[in-house]
């Protein structure tokens, strides 16, 4: 069967047109894609340098997080160093006449309680009580003995006095009560010093 010239020229317009017709649709669809894509990078743009700065920001706080950790395990070794396992009375007894006798001062008693144990946010002390009586016997005024007995408790409390295995850095003072002749009263002032001493027993 022949095909006549007009027939190849339909047939060849038609070809053509549904060539234009899938061109167009791959346009449009290409168009879309790169709009969808242009869109998302925009939107990346937006978001990243949010992420980037909470990127930042955990590194910061996982670095103080690591520093405060450091600080916290060397002020755990402090306070192992500076608080005892076992407070021994006997050697913070000699410490105590130490001190007295350096601020010319006689103790007349001294009792120690038992051990007991106190818990501050799960970490355990070992506790125990002192009470100390001091008197002078050198002849001093008034006056001297009351200053002598001040830097005895001045000593207890600021922890200038210490040894290399005994110290009071771990003490606390809880009471101090000197008492003064009046008038013509008889005697010598006396001090009487309660003092806590801790010691660390762990977690």
């Amino acid at each position: 069967m022949n095909i006549s010239k007009t027939t190849w020229l339909i047939l060849g317009i038609g070809i053509f047109i549904i060539a234009i017709g899938i061109v167009g649709w791959l346009y449009l669809e290409q168009r879309s894609e790169q709009k969808t894509l242009t869109d998302s990078l925009a939107q990346a743009n937006v978001i990243y340098p949010s992420v980037v700065s909470q990127r930042g920001d955990l590194e910061s706080q996982l670095t103080q997080s690591e520093t405060d950790l450091a600080e916290a395990v060397l002020l755990l070794a402090d306070v192992e160093v500076i608080f005892p396992e076992s407070v021994e009375s006997i050697e913070y007894d000699e410490e105590l006449f130490n001190i007295a006798d350096d601020c010319d001062l006689e103790i007349i008693e001294l009792t120690a309680s038992e051990p007991g144990a106190l818990e501050v946010e799960s970490v355990t002390y070992s506790v125990t009580s002192f009470t100390v009586v001091v008197e002078s016997d050198y002849g001093y005024s008034n006056k001297i003995i009351v200053n002598n007995m001040l830097d005895f408790v001045d000593t207890i409390a600021t922890s200038e006095y210490f040894t290399d295995t005994t110290h009071f850095a771990n003490a606390t003072i809880e009471l101090v009560n000197i008492q003064v002749p009046q008038g013509e009263e008889e005697g010598e002032p006396s001090a009487t010093i309660n003092l806590v001493i801790y010691g660390y027993k762990g977690e």
